[in-house]
């Protein structure tokens, strides 16, 4: 099992992730959509105990307060950041003990990776919009549909997994008390048939 603060920290990543992706969604930021689809698939492949999955969060991660230091991005994009960062800071003692030289790699190569990208989208993101117009950023509030009914599903999603768990946990938690009982019950059969069996013998 992962430990709490990871699968927290994973968690935490997934739902920030997943407001970016709406709001960028909604108003065309095709490139944003990109890296929080890559944060959200990264954070799900680690609770699911993929190594590369932490890797992959904390690349996408690092485009974004890049791309807020180089001027292409706002403020709380360094949120985002944070948050898809997380989860390889919680790894990391674990990652230095397994490797300390491999881990070290592991992250300059992640990091480089997003930081690059958001070097290179600074640098050609207006020969993108030229080349595919459909890219292009819009000012107002868009595909207000299609985001209710993926809010929707989301939700409803959502809330069949906490109710799978929770029972889940539930018949978990009840099968060492319904052994116990049997126990139980079996234990005062054999003491009063032994009690009988001595008045008996009497």
């Amino acid at each position: 099992m992962l430990p709490s603060q990871l699968r927290s920290s994973l968690h935490l990543a997934q739902i920030v992730a997943l407001l970016t992706l709406v709001r960028s969604i909604a108003y065309d930021r095709w490139i944003t959509v990109l890296g929080s689809v890559l944060i959200m698939i990264g954070a799900t492949a680690a609770l699911r105990h993929r190594t590369w999955g932490v890797g992959l969060a904390l690349a996408a991660a690092s485009a974004f307060p890049v791309a807020w230091a180089i001027g292409i991005a706002p403020a709380w994009f360094c949120f985002v950041g944070l948050a898809g960062a997380l989860p390889f800071a919680h790894s990391w003692r674990a990652f230095v003990r397994f490797d300390r030289g491999a881990a070290m790699l592991f992250a300059a190569l992640a990091t480089l990776g997003g930081t690059l990208t958001a070097f290179a989208w600074k640098e050609y993101a207006l020969s993108v919009f030229r080349a595919i117009p459909a890219l292009t950023p819009s000012a107002d509030a868009n595909h207000l549909t299609f985001l209710g009914a993926t809010g929707a599903i989301t939700a409803l999603a959502m809330a069949t997994v906490l109710r799978t768990s929770s029972g889940s946990r539930a018949r978990v938690s009840s099968e060492p008390l319904l052994r116990v009982a049997a126990d139980e019950t079996a234990l005062e059969e054999e003491e009063e048939e032994a009690a009988e069996s001595s008045r008996r013998a009497r």
